[in-house]
């Protein structure tokens, strides 16, 4: 009889350290607080866990005396969920296929419009200002989710550290201005509400589409998706045909 293979999971458990045990729990732990944070202010998103959260690990890394490269290697695991998190987004994609396939050609120009003017009036604001090319390049990618934005930001010359908080601070902005926007314009359609969080506020706004309703949620997942995508794929291309 062929002999089944068994996990070792004495030899697994060597491979991680204390340290890292440790750090992982933490952040786990200043996660869950952030997120107990964000209910008791009613969803507020000054009190967004991300933004908590962060807040939370800094001040225990201060505290601990523990460098921001140390951290980053004790909860590599973490890091690593990002990718199949950010794939999982695809089930309410393909709960709402139908309608997201009824938006057709329009909805993608939509995508398509709004990746290209909001990284572009970005920089345009930073060169009227004495900035670095590594800091310029890094707010090319503020709109599209973490994984993607560091990787993009590291292949075109950016700073993908930068890149990262750029990425959260603008999605939190764009849902703290998007009520205000959506009211001001008189916009109540589902789908034009999720089409413009997804491509602005990436993840960020994603979460509060899905707040908001299934079909805006489906909608801005469609956007985070393909504005992503196309961020990734378009900005290293055109940085090695011109740059």
């Amino acid at each position: 009889m062929t002999k089944v293979n068994t996990v070792d999971w004495q030899s697994i458990i060597q491979l991680v350290s204390i340290e890292q045990l440790l750090w992982i729990t933490i952040t786990l732990f200043a996660y869950g607080l952030a997120i107990w944070i964000y209910k008791y202010f009613a969803h507020n998103i000054l009190f967004h866990p991300i933004v908590v959260g962060a807040i939370l690990i800094g001040c225990i890394g201060v505290v601990s005396a523990t460098p921001l490269q140390d951290y980053l290697i004790f909860v590599r695991p973490i890091n690593w969920m990002l990718g199949p998190v950010t794939v999982a987004l695809a089930i309410p994609l393909y709960q709402q296929i139908r309608l997201i396939y009824a938006a057709g050609s329009k909805g993608l120009l939509v995508i398509i419009i709004g990746g290209c003017v909001a990284p572009l009036l970005a920089i345009g604001w930073l060169f009227l200002f004495d900035f670095s090319d590594p800091v310029k390049l890094s707010v090319l990618t503020k709109s599209i989710t973490t994984p993607l934005a560091v990787d993009t930001t590291n292949i075109i010359g950016g700073i993908p550290e930068l890149a990262a908080g750029v990425v959260v601070i603008t999605g939190i902005l764009g849902v703290m201005f998007s009520k205000i926007i959506f009211k001001l314009t008189r916009c109540d359609d589902s789908r034009a509400q999720g089409l413009a969080l997804g491509t602005v506020s990436h993840a960020i706004g994603t979460a509060r589409a899905h707040q908001i309703g299934a079909k805006t949620g489906a909608f801005s997942t469609m956007a985070l998706c393909v504005n992503g995508i196309l961020t990734a794929i378009v900005l290293p291309l055109v940085f090695m045909l011109f740059g």
